[in-house]
């Protein structure tokens, strides 16, 4: 999506949706890490109003692959057949998102593949509905080729004006207002071997988590995660951490009351990592670290630095470079 946005609004534009969405600069050169839904939701819409475009995601969903999804789209696409894809897809979702979910469910001579949006309400669900089921129909269309398509698609949500796009789109036919998200299609395809088996080194699940961190587990690794990205981008707030999450700052601060803990000493405790991480790192300065973490003068950097690990920043460096060395 950000070469999409770079590609239609530049490099400036993008990077400005991307600021108002709570997201960090660096996503434009990293993909990696975790980015949450309501932030994705809002960059999405951002594009969306930008361009002009009600339809947004019609207009890229044939550019959309699970190829481009790093480790964990070739785990998936590295199945010997594609009933083994599709079952590799719904069982290690948890790796790719901590909202989303997958239903595969075989009836008869039918299968149903479901998928599960985490954030449904948001202005943006029908463009990120589409976007969904062009990654599920990469799946099948990996194995069964590009010209493949299910029986029909079912969206759960309203027939709106201009959606007859979708069928042109993804070319069968399309209901609206259904039950589910889903792909239908006959369940003889599910034996569908690889059409280029055996050609790249195999990825494994192991892959995945090396690759990337697996999905906060709960709301306080989840604001931290958000905090210690908008740190590296020099930009940590309640607001921009409330904006990011898609809830009030008095609802971030009251999630953190229940893990015993609020927003200024989680966001100390994130800058405080940071420093040990720039502090490791060959060449850096006192004053280079304070400044990055945002310190105005290099004394209250460590004097925080010292209360929190009971030595100076320059004692811990010294070390830290031994160490290393």
């Amino acid at each position: 999506m950000p070469d999409f946005a770079i590609s239609e609004l530049g490099e400036r534009k993008t990077l400005c949706l991307l600021s108002d969405s709570g997201l960090a600069e660096s996503l434009i050169r990293e993909r990696l890490g975790y980015i949450p839904e309501n932030a994705l939701c809002e960059f999405v819409t951002g594009i969306g109003r930008a361009l002009g475009e009600d339809y947004l995601g019609l207009l890229f969903s044939p550019y959309l692959t699970v190829k481009d999804y790093g480790a964990w789209g070739s785990f998936v696409l590295a199945a010997p057949d594609l009933g083994a894809a599709l079952l590799r897809a719904q069982r290690e979702m948890r790796l790719h998102s901590n909202t989303d979910r997958v239903e595969f469910v075989q009836q008869g001579n039918t299968v149903s593949y479901a998928y599960k949006f985490g954030l449904k309400n948001h202005v943006s669900y029908p463009d990120m509905a589409y976007s969904a089921v062009a990654a599920m129909l990469s799946i099948p269309q990996s194995y069964l080729g590009q010209n493949w398509s299910p029986s029909r698609i079912e969206f759960d949500f309203p027939k709106e004006r201009g959606s007859g796009q979708a069928e042109e789109t993804f070319g069968c036919p399309t209901l609206f207002d259904r039950p589910k998200l889903r792909l239908v299609f006959p369940k003889s395809v599910l034996a569908a071997p690889a059409l280029k088996p055996g050609l790249a080194m195999p990825t494994t699940r192991s892959d995945i988590i090396r690759e990337r961190q697996t999905p906060p587990a709960n709301m306080l690794q989840s604001i931290r995660v958000v905090v210690d990205m908008q740190i590296a981008d020099r930009n940590a707030s309640l607001e921009r951490v409330s904006q990011a999450m898609g809830i009030g700052p008095r609802s971030v601060q009251r999630q953190l009351s229940t893990y015993g803990t609020h927003f200024r000493e989680l966001l100390n405790a994130a800058k405080m990592d940071r420093a040990c991480e720039l502090l490791r790192l060959k060449g850096s300065s006192i004053a280079g670290v304070a400044d990055a973490l945002g310190y105005r003068e290099p004394g209250n950097f460590t004097r925080a630095f010292k209360t929190r690990f009971g030595t100076s920043p320059s004692k811990y460096a010294r070390s830290a470079y031994t160490l290393v060395r």
